[in-house]
């Protein structure tokens, strides 16, 4: 994806926008979520195995120096999933940044299953950011993709949260989209139905 097919999707005239765009976008109204997501899936070639934003996020919004945000090449991906092992279960991600090992996780478990297989449910994830900036694009990565999660926009060392999130698949369907549930009172917690 392109900077300007992004910009262009989101309605943005600068790259800076992103973060804000996305928060609203995936808080937002879900027709108008689902039809920028059909966009960003289109024009991605419908390739969710990778983090679109991260070419992106990298050049232009990047907090490296004063954060010490760094990122995770894409070929480790893959690597760290396997060295895991799990082939469902809950995984925790201490510096999620927009998503990237997360997406490489998820990918591993779903591709080796037919879709009909395959549960959101059964392969949750928690996930701690601590930048303003990362954090929107994370929780789009994850609600596009149909994960299933509780995101933390704090600081996992100290444990200071500003924001919690849980990125729910109500049908529990490896095909749909998750909505973004902002947890105000920080007590929700996602269960499944028995």
């Amino acid at each position: 994806m392109t900077y300007s097919e992004c910009m262009e999707i989101f309605g943005i005239s600068d790259i800076l926008d992103l973060p804000k765009a996305s928060l609203e976008v995936v808080l937002g109204d879900i027709q108008t979520r689902n039809r920028i997501y059909h966009q960003l899936l289109k024009v991605n070639n419908y390739d969710m195995g990778k983090d679109w934003f991260q070419p992106i996020y990298e050049s232009e919004m990047s907090e490296g120096k004063r954060k010490g945000q760094h990122f995770t090449p894409a070929g480790v991906y893959k690597l760290v999933s396997l060295l895991t092992g799990a082939r469902s279960g809950s995984v925790h991600e201490p510096t999620a940044g927009t998503g990237g090992l997360i997406i490489g996780d998820w990918w591993r478990k779903c591709s080796s299953l037919r879709p009909w297989e395959y549960f959101p449910s059964h392969n949750t994830y928690e996930a701690w950011e601590l930048s303003d900036r990362a954090v929107p694009l994370l929780l789009l990565n994850l609600s596009i993709r149909g994960i299933m999660a509780t995101v933390y926009h704090g600081d996992v060392l100290e444990r200071t949260v500003k924001h919690k999130y849980i990125v729910l698949n109500r049908h529990d369907d490896a095909l749909g989209f998750s909505e973004v549930i902002e947890d105000k009172d920080m007590n929700m917690k996602i269960v499944k139905n028995k």
